[in-house]
């Protein structure tokens, strides 16, 4: 019967004609009628035929929500003039310079890339264009015909073309700005690109890296789609991909004390240098508007990163450099049987790892746990302690007794009245171990080198938790690292989501710092736990990992996500019940300035009430609004009210 309705539908209501429009706005009426109302079913219809006629493609939904965010969102001409006004405002105005190499991009496509700096709103720069050569018909004559009518655009003609490394040192010595920002041949900025950037160093005139948000332009320059909301700055994810690409604008001092441009990392030469400029300065900052442009073509790795063939060695190549450079034993990059790229590093010492593994008897989920440790894990030197914290019934002693037969199992009674924290603080008290997993029972290994990704990240001075990713038994995903304010309090970026998913907040695969990660599966130095106080016991259930990450963070240290150390995670099978109120009134006492603020490993950009990354809407309340709504409903009956 399906099949005979979809027949129907492409027969009387064909995609790209007017029918099929007709049609799809109709089924996007009824279905925002039933979840949000008429009001916002019409707004919604009202906003997709817009941008349906700006896109000019046809394409209803592929698109849509993204149409709609730009509508909502982007400044039109009435902002754009306020802020050629604004400028005067500025107390520091800087120069900007803007790198281009040029190689044989059609005259039109050139001609748009220089049109998109002409229309900037922040009017002190200067374009700095080097032709490498290019032998195609009118390249020459479209930079000489803008260099010509505006004094800002210089151009510098090169017999031979020397490389885009070579090319852009030669912009770069061309360049007179107090910054630098890179724009390809082919790429477009949005017009308020040098605005924003200049706004936020008039807020911190320190600031030496700031980087903005991009989306994709289509092959014939017309449409926009694929945004990248990314988050604040994460140096683990640029293990994985060279997230910050483009808007990049770098204080030009640094981009010449660290040498420019290396041309033996052409293909990922951006990527190369800004882990040179990352590891000289730590004042970096992300603007979370979509600011550049960057063109799909054939020839880009924009669509594909083996567009280039060269260039995916050269991204591994340069990873390399980096942790060599940052002091690493013998460090690797390569790309991973699932085709993510994953680095690894020699440990010298295989340190003891004591695993803490809370209880409640001795259930079926612990075996499974226990015998997946046992069988799977490669890493060699490791202790499981396990903390009964249920009733000790006579029928649960045999797998006890069983499991501790292996010299390296013990268990430990819990006698106290149930608590999260208190049972896995008595759990410590019997580790031997340097470094300290707490590992809940409902969960089991997959890959057998899972504890030598946590150890290897954990032994790291400047890191101070690691989490894993936990998959659901059908291999979706269940954590992925944790987001304050996700769904109110915090929840799972990524849930529910297939692994190699990519989304608009990029991919579950890549290594990432979070503010914090859950204590299902999390790794923390024995020192360093000792030293932060444990878990804090105020909590009775939830909670406690994020405070715990949160005070870890408070000492300058990163909290780090590894998509490599996979584990299933059987989620609440171990204990069923409601989370404590205490826990609710605790979490936002420790929560409270990043629920105002906002998660600085998330993005403005995106919905907080979604676990899958999706465009944040403009009437959706924000997760303090929702905390405080909840926690003065709860409080209600006592007279109590949450400020």
């Amino acid at each position: 019967m399906y099949k005979i309705l979809i027949g129907i539908r492409n027969r009387f209501f064909p995609k790209g004609t007017w029918r099929g429009r007709i049609y799809h706005l109709f089924r996007l009426f009824i279905y925002t009628l039933k979840r949000d109302g008429f009001l916002l079913a019409v707004r919604e219809v009202n906003h997709q035929a817009r941008a349906d006629s700006i896109s000019g493609n046809g394409q209803l939904f592929g698109n849509y929500w993204y149409q709609n965010w730009m509508l909502d969102h982007e400044p039109n001409q009435d902002i754009l003039a306020q802020q050629e006004k604004k400028v005067e405002e500025f107390i520091y105005r800087p120069l900007i310079s803007i790198l281009t190499p040029v190689y044989n991009p059609t005259p039109q496509i050139l001609g748009d890339t220089i049109k998109s700096v002409l229309a900037q709103t922040y009017p002190k720069w200067e374009l700095c264009l080097v032709n490498g050569g290019s032998t195609l018909d009118g390249v020459e004559y479209v930079l000489e015909e803008f260099s010509i009518d505006d004094q800002r655009i210089r151009v510098k003609h090169l017999p031979d073309n020397l490389g885009i490394s070579n090319n852009t040192n030669i912009a770069l010595e061309m360049a007179n700005g107090e910054f630098v920002t890179l724009l390809d041949h082919d790429d477009q900025f949005a017009p308020n690109a040098l605005f924003e950037v200049v706004s936020r160093i008039n807020e911190d005139d320190s600031i030496d890296f700031l980087y903005s948000d991009h989306d994709l332009l289509t092959h014939n320059g017309v449409e926009r789609e694929d945004p990248l909301f990314k988050p604040g700055w994460s140096p683990e994810i640029m293990l994985s991909a060279n997230y910050v690409t483009h808007l990049t604008v770098i204080r030009i001092a640094l981009v010449k004390e660290v040498g420019g441009f290396d041309p033996e990392f052409d293909g990922a030469q951006d990527w190369d240098l800004f882990f040179r400029i990352t590891e000289k300065t730590q004042k970096i900052a992300h603007i979370p508007k979509v600011l550049y442009h960057w063109r799909k073509s054939s020839q880009s790795t924009a669509d594909d990163i083996w567009a280039k063939d060269y260039a995916p060695p050269a991204q591994l190549r340069t990873i390399k450099a980096h942790l060599k450079r940052k002091g690493f034993n013998n460090p690797e990059a390569f790309f991973d049987s699932s085709g993510f790229i994953r680095v690894r590093w020699f440990l010298p010492e295989k340190r003891k790892v004591s695993i803490i593994i809370p209880s409640l008897g001795a259930s079926d989920l612990l075996k499974d746990c226990i015998d997946s440790i046992i069988n799977i894990t490669d890493y060699p030197n490791y202790e499981i302690i396990i903390v009964n914290n249920g009733t000790q019934r006579p029928e649960e002693f045999p797998l006890y007794t069983q499991i501790k037969s292996d010299k390296r199992i013990r268990v430990e009674h819990y006698k106290g009245e149930f608590n999260y924290s208190s049972v896995n603080n008595f759990g410590v008290g019997y580790a031997s171990g340097d470094l300290l997993l707490f590992l809940n029972n409902d969960t089991q290994i997959i890959d057998a080198d899972w504890l030598d990704e946590l150890v290897m990240w954990a032994e790291r001075e400047d890191i101070g938790a690691v989490g894993a990713k936990l998959l659901q038994k059908d291999g979706r995903i269940q954590h992925s690292g944790v987001i304050i304010g996700l769904t109110g309090f915090a929840g799972h970026i990524f849930a529910g989501l297939s692994e190699h998913k990519w989304s608009i907040f990029g991919l579950a695969e890549w290594y990432r710092d979070f503010t914090a990660v859950t204590a299902a599966c999390v790794m923390i130095r024995k020192d360093l736990f000792d030293q932060v106080g444990g878990f804090d016991e105020t909590f009775i259930l939830c909670g406690n990992d994020v405070e715990l990450c949160l005070r870890i963070r408070n000492l300058g240290l990163r909290v780090v996500y590894n998509p490599f150390a996979r584990l299933y995670h059987i989620e609440g099978a171990s204990r069923q019940g409601d989370i404590p109120n205490q826990d609710f009134e605790t979490s936002y006492l420790h929560y409270l300035p990043i629920l105002e603020s906002g998660d600085p490993f998330f993005n403005a950009n995106l919905s907080y009430w979604n676990l899958s990354p999706t465009f944040a809407k403009p009437d959706e309340p924000t997760p303090i609004e929702f905390v405080r709504d909840f926690l003065n409903a709860q409080e209600a009956s006592s007279g109590k009210t949450i400020e």
